[in-house]
């Protein structure tokens, strides 16, 4: 993550700890993690992760993927419609920053 506790997609659509964790997962879609990971990158308390977590695996935009020494991790649903509509947001919005340090460089 950014050196402040959330980057652009959370600042544009609301530091809440749902865009958080997606802004997490949106940076790493190809990775999958714990709970506990999560918590930790996002700065967010384990209960509020775990309770947020729940809310988007019920919607469905992060999906379990594999066990490893009991534990669960989770991952991004690239598959799904919203989502990749979300990675396309995402995607503009790192357009944007790479633009704007562009101009400061050629400035």
């Amino acid at each position: 993550m950014e050196e402040t506790t959330w980057g652009e997609f959370a600042t544009i659509f609301g530091a809440t700890p749902r865009n958080r964790i997606l802004e997490f997962f949106l940076e790493t879609r190809e990775l999958d993690f714990s709970i506990g990971d999560v918590a930790k990158e996002t700065g967010l308390n384990r209960a509020t992760t775990y309770n947020t977590m729940e809310e988007l695996l019920a919607s469905g935009l992060i999906k379990a993927t594999r066990k490893v020494s009991g534990g669960q991790l989770y991952q991004l649903h690239t598959d799904k419609k919203e989502v990749k509509v979300l990675i396309e947001m995402f995607n503009l919005l790192l357009d944007k920053i790479a633009e704007k340090h562009k101009e400061k460089i050629i400035a």
